[in-house]
């Protein structure tokens, strides 16, 4: 993993020599660590939260996506996925996944379909809770939204990553961090004050991101819905 530099006596020396022997160390926050080390610190300090709100627009297979998921270490979530193929909300607990996607949504996973039966599937679905048992292939697939330490990965190396100024994030204070990278800059912000949580992060380039973390430790409700709306994967086949 990555080492931070550190004094050797003689530098500690020649520091305190050149102060005329007052105090010499670094300043602003996480003194002692590098920005690569606080970014380090920032993502283990969110893989230590019991639950966590993840909300921002990424890219997948091209395409843009915004996200508000409400996640916990147990699996259980609730959220909305919506991009240009349309949008859907799920919730996922212990046994089942719930999926109420719109029309647009529909219609995109249903294109190589004849007309006929696209028409009567979505008839069928849009609107309406879909559940599945979390452990069926296709509910792992969706499953996935679900899953911090996956969501988290990509934030795993920021190697080079250079301290800068203390700005605020939603009312917190936090370190900007930044990254020189082969398609952009990522920055990341790191709450200064209390955990040191990552609050915010964003990528420049081709396909540029940005999302934020919020809601440490506040409880998901993830309630299974109930009534005529919901519809039985398993029922159908």
């Amino acid at each position: 993993m990555r080492t931070a530099h550190r004094f050797t006596a003689t530098a500690a020396l020649a520091c305190a020599a050149a102060l005329g022997l007052t105090a010499c160390s670094a300043s602003g926050p996480f003194p002692d660590l590098s920005g690569s080390e606080v970014a380090d610190k920032s993502v283990d300090a969110l893989r230590g939260a019991s639950s966590l709100t993840v909300s921002g627009k990424v890219w997948d297979g091209g395409k843009p996506l915004e996200m508000n998921m409400v996640v916990s270490k147990t699996g259980d979530c609730r959220g909305t996925i919506a991009g240009q193929e349309g949008s859907f909300e799920l919730i996922r607990n212990s046994e089942f996944v719930f999926i109420k996607a719109d029309e647009p949504f529909y219609r995109s996973q249903m294109k190589d379909l004849p007309k006929d039966q696209a028409d009567a599937a979505v008839k069928q679905l849009a609107g309406h809770w879909l559940k599945s048992k979390a452990t069926e292939a296709d509910s792992k697939e969706l499953s996935a939204l679900c899953d911090l330490n996956d969501l988290l990965k990509e934030f795993d190396e920021s190697k080079g990553a250079k301290k800068g100024e203390v700005t605020t994030v939603g009312g917190h204070k936090a370190l900007t961090l930044t990254t020189k990278t082969t398609e952009g800059t990522e920055t990341l912000l790191v709450a200064t004050e209390g955990k040191p949580y990552l609050l915010k992060a964003s990528t420049t380039g081709k396909e540029p991101a940005e999302v934020a973390f919020s809601d440490f430790d506040k409880p998901v409700q993830a309630e299974a819905p109930t009534g005529k709306d919901v519809i039985d994967a398993d029922a159908m086949n």
